[in-house]
């Protein structure tokens, strides 16, 4: 879908993932194991994208990670941590140098972001703020069975199988693992771990999701 389709009701899709953060329901989507990020010093600077109310933050803290950074366009102005410094920024377009983190992190953030374009800019992002030889861990809800009736209505919407309306109006994407897997390889990253998973939603239903490790080369 491009920006031009999408109009205003991308808009209108913003403010209510933003009402949604308010009313304090997090997003579930699995967060990275000690296992994972085992190879990582704990004084590594090490990158939240898309951190809303710092979940993963407070996770990587309590794991021991003492240089923590988090961007977020809705969240920022309201976070009050202080094991992190938490900047106001579009994971598009993020607002630190080139080859300066030792891992990075998309958790739960692919479902927000519907374009194409969009996509692809967050991955390059991502391996651009990233050192050689640096990590990224996501955590993606899947294009999923439990959302089927959902997908059909979106498509007629959205001319887009995989984007649907939630409950609360906001309007999500899912992503199939055609996608993922094309999105790291175009942005510079070797896959070392691509699982399938069962998730939970934000409201407790069941769905399915992807727990990807890549790092680029």
């Amino acid at each position: 879908m491009t920006p031009e389709r999408a109009g205003n009701w991308f808009v209108r899709s913003e403010l209510n993932n933003k009402k949604i953060w308010e009313e304090g329901k997090p997003y579930s989507a699995p967060l990275p194991s000690s296992e994972d990020l085992k190879n990582i010093s704990k004084e590594a600077p090490l990158l939240d994208i898309g951190c809303g109310y710092g979940r993963l933050l407070a996770h990587l803290h309590d794991m021991g990670f003492s240089n923590l950074f988090g961007v977020d366009y809705v969240m920022a102005p309201m976070i009050r941590i202080n094991f992190a410094r938490v900047v106001a920024g579009r994971a598009e377009a993020l607002p630190f140098k080139s080859d300066i983190f030792r891992a990075s992190f998309l958790v739960g953030v692919l479902s927000n972001l519907v374009e194409d374009e969009r996509r692809s800019e967050v991955f390059r992002e991502a391996a651009r703020v990233l050192t050689t030889g640096g990590i990224l861990f996501v955590s993606a809800f899947a294009i999923n069975k439990y959302y089927e009736e959902k997908y059909k209505k979106g498509e007629k919407e959205f001319g887009r199988y995989g984007i649907f309306r939630s409950s609360s109006g906001g309007v999500f994407r899912h992503v199939s693992e055609e996608e993922l897997v094309k999105l790291l390889s175009l942005s510079g990253f070797k896959i070392e771990s691509f699982k399938r998973l069962p998730f939970t939603t934000m409201h407790g239903n069941p769905a399915e999701g992807f727990v990807v490790l890549a790092r680029k080369y």
